[in-house]
């Protein structure tokens, strides 16, 4: 299944035209006017360039990225998590998700008003912060009134569940996030059925405008600071440009970046953001058949990524052989040449998988 990522924030602080920038999706900008209305929900090859230099050496018949799934849900305002709005039915969208990409306004625009009349991103932060943790309020208290009862009879596992809850609670009475009660992890998993959104990670998009792309930007700066008080990562991202270079060739992408002097696409700061976020990283399979990028955990041993594949490579694996592709490309993209230096390596059951493996697994059922 693709990774997931909900993107929520304000209304009119250009989420929906980043979606579209990400994902090519094409959605209505200032759709979510109905109650009713769906999120936008899109899936996207995570862009790998070592794919397409492993599928031309092997002539692999296919290729495959790992993929990436965005939900776009309706602009947040106060009261959302009571009802306000569209809100309330849109956060029921993302609880699903692994990450929330927070869309922050970070740039002046007469023609657009803001929700509050001003930008102020530390502001704006903190009311979808707020917005969030009553949302979860709301669930933890539907849970603990069906569990107090349980609990005074004397019951040991609902007494352990109360007590995280009621820890959880606590938090979120005061409008912090759930994540900051200190509970063991044995405590976490007896609420992990009801996918609280304060404990899920968060990156922080700074929307801005060309000018916000100055280090010493004043909207993106304070953004950058909410999110390293945080301690949670901050990407630079203008929507305008974002969109422009959507509609534009593949090949004349690079020439436009280099105009702004842009290092990277929206796509691949959110990414690469991402994937630090989680913990995740990627290992790559090559052949005729096919040629694909996995995704796993950072710290995954070798039957465990084999397990990725197919659980019969899991339960029955014998070895890995495995080079980095960085070795692949100093030996001239030449195999021979990498068993010649002692590059091509076998590795057994506790073998510590690394970004950029490439890898052949061996297995007997």
């Amino acid at each position: 299944m693709a990774l997931s990522c909900g993107i929520v924030g304000l209304p009119r602080v250009g989420k929906t035209s980043l979606f579209n920038a990400l994902t090519a999706a094409n959605a209505q900008v200032g759709a979510f006017t109905s109650a009713s209305a769906d999120p936008n929900i899109a899936v996207v090859g995570v862009p790998d360039p070592r794919l397409d230099e492993l599928g031309k050496v092997n002539r692999s018949k296919k290729i495959t990225p790992t993929t990436l799934r965005f939900v776009d849900v309706a602009g947040l305002v106060r009261g959302s998590a009571q009802g306000g709005g569209s809100g309330n039915q849109f956060l029921a969208h993302i609880r699903e998700v692994d990450a929330i990409v927070h869309v922050v306004r970070c740039f002046e625009d007469e023609q657009v008003i803001h929700e509050d009349g001003s930008v102020s991103p530390a502001r704006d932060v903190e009311t979808i912060h707020l917005e969030l943790a009553l949302s979860d309020l709301a669930t933890v208290e539907r849970r603990r009134e069906r569990v107090i009862k349980l609990a005074r009879t004397g019951d040991a596992p609902a007494k352990r569940l109360l007590a995280a809850l009621e820890a959880v609670k606590g938090q979120l009475d005061e409008g912090r996030p759930a994540r900051e009660a200190h509970l063991p992890k044995e405590e976490w998993a007896l609420l992990s059925d009801l996918n609280l959104l304060t404990i899920k990670p968060i990156l922080y998009v700074a929307n801005i405008d060309e000018t916000g792309l100055a280090p010493d930007h004043a909207h993106a700066s304070a953004l950058e600071a909410v999110a390293a008080a945080e301690r949670a990562p901050c990407v630079r991202v203008c929507g305008k440009i974002e969109a422009e270079m959507a509609g534009l060739p593949l090949e004349e992408r690079a020439e436009f970046m280099e105009a702004y002097g842009l290092k990277e696409s929206a796509l691949s700061q959110i990414i690469h953001a991402g994937f630090d976020l989680l913990g995740l990283m990627t290992f790559l399979t090559a052949g005729e058949d096919e040629t694909r990028a996995w995704t796993i955990t950072k710290g995954t041993r070798a039957p465990q990524a084999a397990g990725k594949i197919h659980s019969d490579l899991e339960r029955g694996f014998i070895r890995l052989e495995v080079y980095s592709y960085e070795d692949w490309l100093a030996c001239g993209k030449d195999e021979k040449k990498i068993k010649e230096k002692g590059l091509w390596r076998s590795e057994g059951k506790e073998y510590v998988m690394r970004e950029g493996d490439v890898c052949l697994f061996r297995f007997n059922v």
